[in-house]
Order: C-alpha cells, then structure tokens, then sequence
C-alpha cells in the first residue's frame, strides 16, 4: 500500500530501462492511490514517485487516467506565468495557495511499451500545463508551499 512519505530534498533519479519492472509494479499503487479521497482532496490528479519514496526517488508520474509519465522535461514555455491555484497531497490538510504557472508549455516525456522506454513529445495547456509542471517540481524536489 502507497503511502504519502514527509517531503524530503532527495532529488529523483531517471528512469532506466533497467528500473521499468519497478516502474509499473509501483506505478499501479499510485494510480490507485489518485482515485482515494486524501485530506483536503477529493481528487488527485497525480502523483509523483518523489512523494511515494524516499530512498530511491524514480522521475516519474502517474495520472489519475492511468499514465506513467517518465522522465518528464520542459522544454519550451510561455513567456508569462499566470497565478494558479493549486494544493498538494503531500500537505493533504494545508489550503491551497496561489504559485506561478506556466498556461501554456511543452514536454518532452517517455512512456513504456512492449517493455521499451519510448520517447513522446506534447504541447500542452490549462490543467494539464500546470499538472506537470507541479509534479515536474516534485521530482526536482520543490514544493508549491516554497514557490509561493
């Protein structure tokens, strides 16, 4: 059973070919974890490796739809940030609290199949946008209650 650990300044490490058995077995707690109740939360839209392991922080994360997003990377952004509000399950009792986001950005990610790390690209915007970038921040270990 996942559990939500105390934020921590363990940067995550990249996903290996190597780490894809770990990934998904993981993988699978944590979405289930996204479709529970926590806190202030009646819904989690993700749920980084960072906020699940502390000894060995993998960079990826899960979605409430079933993704795992690996190695996750901005690669280009608005110029301008816009206030989002925004609250995090790893303080599932803190109110949420307005941080930069970008409205608009490009990823560059892997995603597994047939047991091979496959490289995606996606431009996205809205919600989406701003998901990434909050669990961008986890596997670079920051947190939005920093940000602010």
């Amino acid at each position: 059973m996942i559990n939500i650990i105390d934020p921590h300044k363990n940067i995550s490490r990249e996903v290996k070919e190597a780490d894809i058995q770990r990934v998904e077995q993981t993988s699978l707690e944590m979405v289930e974890f996204c479709k529970n109740p926590q806190g202030n939360f009646r819904e989690i839209l993700a749920l980084a490796h960072q906020q699940v392991e502390k000894k060995d922080p993998l960079r990826f994360f899960v979605t409430e739809f079933d993704e795992i997003i690996i190695n996750p990377v901005i690669t280009r952004h608005t110029e301008v940030a816009i206030d989002s509000k925004e609250g995090c399950v790893s303080f599932p009792n803190e109110p949420m609290i307005i941080v930069p986001r970008w409205n608009k950005c490009e990823v560059k990610y892997q995603k597994i199949e047939d047991s091979k790390l496959v490289p995606c690209e996606e431009k996205l915007n809205g919600q989406r946008a701003k998901m990434f970038q909050h669990e961008i921040d986890h596997l670079d270990a920051k947190y939005i209650y920093e940000l602010k």
